[in-house]
């Protein structure tokens, strides 16, 4: 993610070389488990910049307050994580791509659970937002159920049906994360977890979802979207 040329609620652009330090030092602090309800964890503006050896006007510069610079921070390492997760290839069904997405967002959730849930902690609308907006926009633009939530009817566009989807996933792993003794070995659990219930909540047919599970194509019709399956192909296969 690149940095921002001032303060705002969700940098992009380019700025000074004290945006990253500041970004490292929260990060460090929510990974090492603070607290964000103890009035005794060093997360307000002054501990945070004295961590990254700047200046509160330097912080100011670049964040109104400190849950926006953690949710800057948690899209910093969310972005890492997604750059991460294997290319959807010609032919992959449903099946091979619930495992190989959230085999690697999950264990990147699991690895760093401290920071995640300190970080929906201290912004949680923000944080699950863009958690959000980043599954919403590969289940639509990259997953073999594209096609299935496109072409469902309704008064609802395909964009809230995927972000419905999202928001559920999103408050589904919070819940696991916050209360799994060992997130890490769970991890595949979890992702058969998730393949099922999307599968199974995104409008696709009996038939669709029997051929999804047997890893066999199901033949449909479905409309050409941008990034999703062509007309008259299988919706478990990418175009």
């Amino acid at each position: 993610m690149s940095e921002p040329s001032q303060r705002q609620d969700r940098p992009h652009l380019s700025a000074g070389r004290s945006w990253a330090p500041l970004i490292d030092a929260v990060t460090a602090i929510l990974d090492e488990g603070a607290d964000p309800h103890s009035p005794n964890t060093p997360l307000n503006v002054a501990d945070v910049a004295r961590r990254a050896g700047v200046s509160r006007p330097t912080f100011y510069k670049y964040f109104r307050d400190v849950p926006t610079l953690v949710r800057a921070a948690a899209l910093q390492r969310m972005e890492a994580t997604f750059e991460r997760v294997p290319t959807v290839e010609l032919g992959d069904t449903w099946t091979v791509f619930a495992r190989d997405t959230f085999q690697t967002l999950l264990t990147d959730l699991a690895a760093h659970r401290r920071f995640y849930l300190s970080a929906i902690a201290l912004n949680p609308a923000d944080v699950a937002s863009d958690f959000v907006r980043y599954i919403s926009h590969r289940l639509l633009a990259y997953s073999p159920l594209g096609p299935v939530i496109h072409r469902r009817k309704g008064p609802d566009t395909a964009a809230e049906r995927a972000e419905f989807l999202a928001a559920g996933t999103v408050w589904l792993v919070q819940q696991w994360l916050a209360a799994s003794a060992d997130p890490l070995a769970e991890v595949p659990d979890m992702v058969d977890r998730l393949s099922a219930l999307l599968l199974s909540s995104s409008g696709a047919t009996e038939q669709e979802i029997a051929a999804v599970r047997s890893a066999s194509p199901a033949t449909t019709t479905v409309a050409t979207h941008p990034g999703t399956t062509p007309a008259g192909a299988s919706p478990e296969r990418i175009a």
